[in-house]
């Protein structure tokens, strides 16, 4: 009687290694998030083009969310494009409300500029003019 083991084993260590990397790839997606907790925030050109996510904990009151400048948002990207639309989203975490203050050359869309509490709302950040001196954007 010959055992025949071989391909098990192989099945068994291939599954186990696909396991180990998608926990690896999962715990390297940490920085897409960003917790303020219960502060106000200023972000930099740098941290609006990484975060994908901005959490306020709005139990005690409310919060706002200053926006950096047109210039330093698209400055920031790899690329950028006339047009180009990226998301982001803001999460009030509690009954306050988190309102988003727009930096120079950002129009922040009436529907866009406050996240109720215990909300989160998904945005959209639109490249209206990627020209040096004279760029803007818009947030949906």
């Amino acid at each position: 009687m010959k055992k025949r083991f071989f391909p098990w084993v192989l099945l068994i260590l291939v599954s186990f290694s696909m396991l180990l990397l998608a926990s690896c790839a999962a715990s390297t997606s940490g920085s897409d998030f960003y917790n303020a907790g219960a502060a106000d925030l200023s972000v930099t050109g740098a941290q609006f083009d990484q975060y994908l996510l901005f959490r306020f904990d709005t139990t005690s009151q409310g919060h706002t969310l200053a926006l950096p400048s047109a210039a330093d948002i698209v400055t920031n990207l790899s690329g950028p494009y006339l047009g180009e639309v990226f998301s982001f989203a803001v999460s009030a975490d509690g009954k306050y409300n988190v309102t988003l203050i727009p930096g120079a050359n950002v129009t922040i869309k009436p529907s866009a500029s406050t996240v109720p509490g215990n909300t989160t709302v998904t945005m959209y950040c639109e490249l209206d003019n990627i020209t040096s001196g004279s760029y803007a954007v818009t947030i949906y």
